[in-house]
Order: C-alpha cells, then structure tokens, then sequence
C-alpha cells in the first residue's frame, strides 16, 4: 500500500514538472528568451534604496496574450518589466515582443499592454496601462518610477539623505486607429488640433464641463467622448 502511495505521488510530481516545462516552451518555443533569467532581477545592488519599484509588490494572476495558462506576475516600474514568478519561486521576465503584448490581471481585468508611444525623448516600446478602448481610440497611462539620489552629510550635525524611489507624475496617451499612442495634449487648443474636423465641438464640450487634463477622470471622460466622433 505504501508503495502504490508513492508510486502515486512520484507520478503526480512527474504530470506537474511535465506541465511546467511544456509552458516555459510555451511562451519560449524557440529557446529565444521570451521568458528569461535576468540579471535586472538581482536585487543586490538595490537593497540600499527606500521604497519599492513597483507600484503593488505582490505577484498577481494573470493572463498573458500567447500562453495557455495563467502565470503569477507583476509590472517593475523602473525597469519596465514585466516579471514571471514561478512555483519554485525563480523570478524572470517577460520578452517584449509578439505573441506576449497584453498582460490582463485577474480578477480585476486590469490590462497592460505593450506598445509602441512617443514620449518627449522619442519613441519607446514599452508597456503602458489600458484605461479605455472604443471605436479606434485608446487611452492608456504610464505607471513610471524613478530614483531620487541619496544625499551625504555634509558635516557631523546632518543626517545623509539614502536614495529612494519616488513615484513619477501620470501620463496619459492616446492611440487613434491603433497607431503610435502620442501624449494627451497639455492643454485644450492642442486637444483640439488634434481633431481639427472636430474643434468646434470639442470646444463647447470643454466649456460645458469644467475638465482638467491632468486628472484622470477627465481624461477618461475626454476619450469617451472623442470615442463617439
């Protein structure tokens, strides 16, 4: 009895190790690095900075474009990563590159996903928040944190300063018939030249509504209402 016990078990742990390495040649069939070890994991060398690099710490399911099954994730901030827990707890990260574009958290439905935008330093692929998506107009933002530098002490007296990370003001873009995602215009009249077909009633809904382009609600009702253009 005891050896059909653990004949059983050895078997279960077999199915389970099987079934692990059939998703790993899943998301990486062709040993490309789609999902792969990574030396910015290593979190040596940022064990002296306050704070945490992501905006929610813990590993979340979710379902990636391009995989069968649900993996445990989350979004690293800094590095612009998204990285795979498995059940050994190894960390890796996720290849930017087609099939594995839409990460969709469970069971809230939050969506990121990989794209191309243009930021003021240039272009980026890189992964960006969905918020809205109807009628060939997309509204995404972009989660970023930075590193603020340590200060030393200047004399006895002063305390230093350690370096943290500090979370970066809300961007928000927007994507017209899925072309590049461009930056939510600052103000009204670059909202409006945008759609120039589109002034005049962009103009009086702006005046109707008392909206700010720096929040995100009124950002998301903007989209939705350019949506029923």
């Amino acid at each position: 009895m005891k050896k059909l016990l653990l004949n059983t078990l050895l078997f279960f742990f077999i199915v389970l190790n099987i079934n692990a390495q059939r998703l790993m040649d899943t998301m990486d069939p062709t040993s490309s690095g789609a999902l792969f070890r990574n030396n910015v994991l290593n979190k040596k060398d940022l064990a002296k900075i306050e704070g945490s690099e992501y905006l929610v710490d813990e590993f979340r399911l979710a379902e990636v474009s391009g995989i069968p099954q649900q993996i445990m994730v989350r979004y690293n901030a800094i590095t612009d990563m998204i990285e795979v827990q498995n059940e050994k707890k190894e960390l890796f990260s996720l290849m930017k590159k087609d099939p594995f574009n839409t990460i969709t958290i469970i069971p809230f439905t939050d969506k990121i996903k990989l794209l191309n935008y243009k930021t003021k330093e240039g272009e980026v692929n890189g992964y960006l928040v969905e918020l809205f998506n109807k009628n060939n107009i997309s509204l995404f933002r972009r989660d970023r944190i930075t590193i603020q530098k340590g200060k030393e002490a200047i004399n006895s007296y002063a305390a230093a300063t350690p370096a943290r990370y500090v979370k970066a003001n809300d961007e928000y873009y927007l994507s017209l018939k899925n072309e590049t995602a461009v930056m939510m215009p600052k103000n009204k009249k670059e909202l409006q030249d945008l759609f120039p077909m589109k002034k005049e009633e962009i103009a009086t809904y702006l005046k109707k509504n008392n909206f700010s382009l720096k929040d995100e609600k009124s950002v998301l009702e903007i989209a939705k209402f350019i949506s029923n253009f």
